[in-house]
């Protein structure tokens, strides 16, 4: 899992092609576990079906990861970004 101090193996940053949009979800929004749990099942189910490639599990593990890592910060944080 990656953070703005210690980016992860996937991160979108440096990936990312010059002028490519991309969303930045930070685990303080509330929403965070969920949306990003969501797209790990959906990942996960396209792998299953043959619609991605089985090396996408390990982008999954990671979002995984970084799902339960994210609640864990904004339990142990909540509100600490409104100060």
């Amino acid at each position: 899992m990656g953070t703005k101090n210690n980016p992860g193996r996937f991160d979108c940053y440096a990936n990312a092609l010059p002028d490519e949009p991309m969303f930045v979800l930070l685990a303080r929004d509330p929403d965070f576990w969920s949306l990003v749990h969501q797209w790990a099942e959906r990942r996960k189910r396209d792998v299953y079906c043959g619609l991605r490639p089985e090396s996408d599990m390990l982008l999954v593990g990671e979002a995984e990861e970084c799902a339960w890592d994210g609640q864990r910060w904004r339990k142990e944080n909540n509100g600490v970004w409104r100060k």
